[in-house]
């Protein structure tokens, strides 16, 4: 299936129910492209383009905000939201790394190609991101760590927003993976880290993906976890979260007017 087939947003479900009521916002997310150095950055922002300019209209649909805001690729800092200047930056090197990771893990063994496997992982960092800015320009109250709220949104978005949105959400899952496999020893350092440790988020991301259609996706659920029940709680976490976002929205969501 082309990138294009695979990404095409299913509106209509749980978010748009609460975002129709909703105008979209006056200032619309954009993007801006630093000059590329490299064709190494080059084949990076081939990637980016496609990806970015849908999230966006994503984005304006059904997460509207009334500040603007800029996701900036290229540069030297990121991925991050910065709230000084209202942007999100996106390093190219960090889109080369991602498809280098995918590319050396021989990741279309899997029957996803790295290239789309690396246009995944951004969709969901994108959104991750974007969460980031929305709860700084909307004051959403967060108890817990932000980072797990925003990689738990971004998860449900691709999932709720795309026919194969599950499937995308699986290729950042499996990213985190990736990373975790670089870590040869815990210390201190991971534990009061911002983020929950990529294992954690790797297995976070599975069980939203699980729980938003078990049949399709027995095989994730290990027979360990089935012993104590985990897949009754990753169905039960799914539609809990799935339904604490149509009450976060309803509140902090940009009114129509």
């Amino acid at each position: 299936m082309s990138q294009v087939e695979r990404h095409i947003p299913i509106f209509g479900i749980f978010v748009i129910t609460v975002v129709m009521i909703m105008s979209v916002s006056a200032n619309a997310a954009t993007a801006k492209f630093n000059l590329v150095k490299n064709t190494e950055e080059k084949q990076a922002r081939a990637l980016i383009e496609p990806i970015s300019k849908q999230m966006l209209a994503l984005f304006d649909e059904q997460l509207p905000m009334q500040h603007a805001l800029t996701v900036v690729y290229g540069g030297e800092d990121g991925p991050l939201f910065d709230p000084e200047t209202s942007q999100i930056l996106i390093p190219y090197q960090f889109i080369s790394q991602v498809y280098g990771r995918f590319h050396h893990d021989n990741y279309q063994e899997t029957g996803v190609s790295p290239e789309q496997a690396t246009s995944d992982a951004l969709m969901h960092t994108l959104a991750h991101e974007y969460v980031h800015a929305y709860i700084y320009a909307n004051q959403v109250i967060v108890l817990g760590k932000e980072e797990d709220a925003a990689d738990t949104l971004a998860t449900l978005l691709l999932i709720n927003s795309f026919e194969n949105g599950a499937d995308i959400a699986m290729s950042a899952a499996d990213l985190f993976a990736l990373e975790d496999e670089d870590i040869e020893a815990l210390d201190d350092d991971h534990f009061w880290d911002e983020h929950s440790l990529d294992a954690q988020r790797y297995f976070s991301t599975l069980c939203l993906i699980y729980g938003s259609d078990p049949e399709k996706y027995s095989s994730i659920i290990s027979k360990a976890q089935l012993e104590i029940e985990r897949d009754s709680y990753c169905e039960e976490e799914y539609f809990r979260q799935t339904e604490n976002w149509d009450r976060l929205n309803a509140r902090y969501g940009v009114p129509a007017k």
